[in-house]
């Protein structure tokens, strides 16, 4: 007994340890959070799971943490885990953040019923958020688009003799030497330095260090330019010792007998106090000194902004002009840089309709303010981050960072940017010589094969219940509004029996069922109408697949009738859309031809009954809903 009683205040020892270490890590996490240093916050939380892993409030912090340490791989696994555990309870937003981290990872088309799904449901609750959601789907069918219809351009990774795991930043190319940041992380410090390599076509020499002078303890140095004549560097420098988050602006250097002076702040107009000033980029236009560069203060449209300045003759600098609304959004707007004989700006963007995280944009000046920006096209951008787009002095290589797939890493795949360049084999007004389509007839082609495979749900023995019929009048329209119309009479039937606590789940279980599968199903098959008559009227000619289902816990010849029948109130619903703007194309098999598979039977599933006094289960229970089904397996477009 004795021993007994050792026993349990060891336990209760070592089970207070256990409590006080996880609110320790719990407490770490929450101001590495704060403080934005997400990798630290990453880390924390997951030693917290590792002591506790059924918290959902855990996962939740863990999931956050990698996805703004750009992790998107673990995040996606762990927003996933909290999506199917809490399904949008407690944490709504996790599937917002989930559908993000598929569209990062280029999971398009998982990311779109995602995107579409959050949009859907928080319309009215989170209106601001469900408009970036339907933006987001937007996009991914947009990237989709892209990456079926790339440039014919060659994107080049450079070696190792440059590339590292801990990551480059801000490459240019001045007189056959290439200038960048390079970045190292040692705990939680970060080693800045600025290092140089020699081009010879594809090749790179070893790196050599600017000018060790530069680096001072507490400073960040990165985003290095140079003028024209190079006797003078500008850059972006951050005091990490200070509290202030605003705490980096722009300095210049000049170079006397071969070494730097000290770093001289640019003045209040450029620096303005309070704010975050960075990536400078300095250019002669029309014999004027512009410096871009991006900055949050205040007078923009949110985040980061493009601004501008122009240098008066005896060296002071204008009140800097906002690149304006065509350019620049609600999000953010960095690494700009003009090219002058193009009149184009490039800059990276997370807004503008891109493929994910930040794409490259280009926008050209025109009577006197910058046009709609457009995509920079796939490969140049990816489903990760691309930014720095800047040519060479001689318009022969047009250098980017990213930290796409392919780039060296040190913690994760995307934790880290890489250089990347593409040779331009001539002098154009712009990078994309072969722009990339914005047809929208192949936008709503991409669309199309998006949504597909397209299932359907219907209510038991429905359309016709108790015929041998192979083909009925109802439209599909007609059969899923009377299917909508049970839902309650399906809630209370698939509860009936149990317990408060287990009640509330099956509900909750079939009203999601009916919301996200067979509402959701419906809106999508309204979407896939409006985009094949669109298609069709532009001279597209559509083919499509379609296969029913049938259950093998009745009889076969029946259930294939009714499958049939299922399948028939599809076709029904196709000539019936829009008043009837689909039927002549129907009618006509060289503009719409419908092919048929043969009827599936469905695997016997555990949880489908087949005695008809178990109503619960035969009929009124998610198993059994998800098997009265038909689909839009395939569809394929052709151009006339």
């Amino acid at each position: 007994m004795k021993k007994f009683f050792q026993l349990c205040f060891l336990l209760l020892i070592s089970f207070q340890v256990y409590g006080q270490k996880l609110k320790t890590l719990i407490a770490e996490g929450n101001k590495a959070m704060e403080d934005k240093e997400y990798y630290l916050a990453e880390n924390y939380f997951k030693k917290a799971i590792a002591t506790d892993s059924n918290s959902i409030a855990l996962q939740y912090l863990y999931a956050e943490a990698c996805r703004l340490d750009l992790n998107y791989t673990v995040a996606e696994r762990w927003y996933n885990k909290v999506y199917k555990k809490d399904n949008g309870k407690l944490y709504p937003d996790a599937l917002l953040y989930l559908a993000i981290c598929k569209k990062s990872n280029g999971k398009y088309k998982d990311a779109i019923k995602m995107f579409d799904k959050y949009a859907k449901r928080n319309t009215k609750k989170h209106p601001e958020k469900s408009a970036v959601a339907a933006q987001e789907s937007k996009n991914c069918s947009y990237a989709l688009m892209l990456m079926k219809n790339p440039m014919s351009i060659q994107v080049n990774h450079i070696d190792s003799m440059v590339n590292s795991k801990g990551g480059e930043y801000a490459p240019f190319e001045k007189d056959s030497v290439l200038y960048f940041t390079g970045i190292k992380t040692a705990g939680n410090k970060i080693d800045s330095r600025i290092y140089y390599s020699k081009v010879s076509g594809y090749r790179f020499s070893k790196l050599v260090e600017l000018d060790s002078l530069l680096r001072k303890e507490g400073v960040t140095m990165s985003n290095v330019v140079l003028t024209p004549d190079g006797k003078q560097l500008y850059c972006t420098r951050c005091e990490s010792n200070t509290d202030t988050k605003n705490n980096c602006g722009i300095y210049s250097y000049r170079l006397v007998e071969g070494k730097y002076t000290a770093a001289t702040p640019l003045p209040a107009e450029i620096n303005q106090a309070g704010t975050l000033n960075t990536h400078p980029s300095l250019h002669i236009v029309n014999g004027n000194t512009i410096l871009y560069f991006s900055s949050n203060r205040k007078g923009g449209e949110g985040g980061m902004d493009i601004w501008y300045s122009k240098q008066n003759k005896d060296g002071s600098w204008q009140t800097p002009v906002n690149a304006g609304k065509q350019v620049n959004s609600p999000e953010d707007e960095i690494t700009p840089f003009f090219c002058n004989p193009c009149q184009i700006l490039y800059f990276s963007s997370t807004f503008h309709q891109g493929m994910g995280g930040f794409d490259i944009f280009k926008s050209r000046w025109q009577n006197g303010q910058f046009s709609s920006p457009e995509n920079a096209g796939y490969p140049i951008n990816s489903p990760q981050n691309d930014m720095y787009f800047k040519y060479n002095d001689k318009r022969s290589k047009a250098y980017f960072i990213s930290n796409r797939e392919g780039s060296y890493y040190e913690k994760y795949e995307t934790c880290c940017n890489d250089i990347y360049y593409i040779n331009l084999p001539q002098v154009t007004d712009s990078i994309v010589t072969e722009e990339p389509q914005k047809d929208t007839v192949f936008m709503a082609k991409s669309r199309l094969q998006t949504l597909v495979p397209l299932t359907l749900y219907f209510n038991n023995d429905e359309p016709d219940s108790k015929t041998l019929n192979t083909t009925t009048k109802k439209t599909y329209t007609e059969t899923v509004n009377s299917y909508l119309a049970l839902k309650n009479n399906y809630l209370k039937a698939y509860a009936k029996g149990l317990d408060e606590e287990r009640k509330e789940i099956a509900m909750n279980e079939m009203n999601d069922f009916f919301e996200d599968s067979v509402r959701a199903s419906y809106e999508e098959l309204e979407q896939f109408a409006s985009l094949m008559l669109f298609v069709l009227k532009q001279g597209e000619k559509v083919s499509l697949t379609l296969k029913g289902y049938c259950s093998p816990l009745a009889s076969t010849s029946y259930n294939v009738n009714l499958a049939k029948r299922r399948l028939s109130s599809l076709v029904n619903y196709f000539n019936t859309y829009g008043n009837g703007a689909l039927k002549p194309y129907l009618e006509d098999e060289s503009k719409v031809k419908i092919n048929i598979e043969e009827i599936g039977e469905l695997k016997a599933s555990p949880l489908v009954s087949d005695n008809p006094n178990d109503a619960t289960n035969a009929v009124y229970s998610r198993a059994a809903a998800l098997e009265r089904k038909i689909q839009i397996i395939a569809v394929s477009t052709k151009a006339e």
